[in-house]
């Protein structure tokens, strides 16, 4: 499995970041890295929603064609012009495209809201993409609780902190994959 987001080329303590086998522990670690960065060479909320793409990436991918959580097939990260969407894939519900965004958040007790821009990943879907927004086509993943109840994007499909932390914590084969997958690239 090859990723591609340019996080994982890009992050000099990317082994650190991934040394433990939970969420927790690494979401922790990318904020701690974050917060050392030097705004004017990589900005730390940029590199902490790089790091979580890249995340998300490996997580979309080891759970490809999921039918319980993702419901999603074939996932690659948008490396164009990002007006919303961090990620493509096709819906193990209708076998039509869907989109994904990431969106990270430091707290993990907050919701995402309005100040987020949960609602560019609806428009650019709809007016760019030509997709018809069904509740299943259009997916954020985020590093907190979710999008807030009275948000208009609160019926979107949503895969919380919680949901992630479920599939990925302790499980030893997802961890050590993901540290082979950086060793090998980081040998090229």
């Amino acid at each position: 499995m090859q990723l591609t987001h340019t996080f994982g080329y890009d992050c000099e303590e990317i082994d650190s970041l991934i040394s433990e086998n939970t969420l927790d522990k690494f979401l922790r670690k990318l904020v701690a890295e974050g917060k050392k960065q030097d705004p004017d060479f990589y900005d730390p909320l940029t590199y902490m929603g790089d790091g979580f793409e890249w995340f998300v990436e490996y997580f979309f991918k080891v759970l490809d064609k999921d039918h319980t959580l993702t419901y999603t097939s074939d996932y690659y990260p948008n490396t164009d012009y990002d007006r919303g969407i961090d990620g493509r894939g096709i819906s193990t519900l209708d076998g039509l495209p869907n989109v994904i965004q990431s969106k990270f958040k430091a707290d993990p007790n907050a919701y995402l809201t309005n100040k987020d821009n949960i609602s560019n990943i609806a428009a650019d879907a709809t007016m760019n993409e030509g997709l018809q927004y069904n509740g299943k086509n259009v997916i954020i993943i985020t590093s907190c609780k979710g999008v807030h109840p009275k948000h208009a994007m609160a019926n979107v499909h949503c895969i919380s902190r919680e949901q992630i932390a479920r599939r990925v914590d302790n499980n030893v084969p997802f961890w050590d994959n993901l540290r082979t997958i950086v060793k090998e690239q980081n040998a090229k």
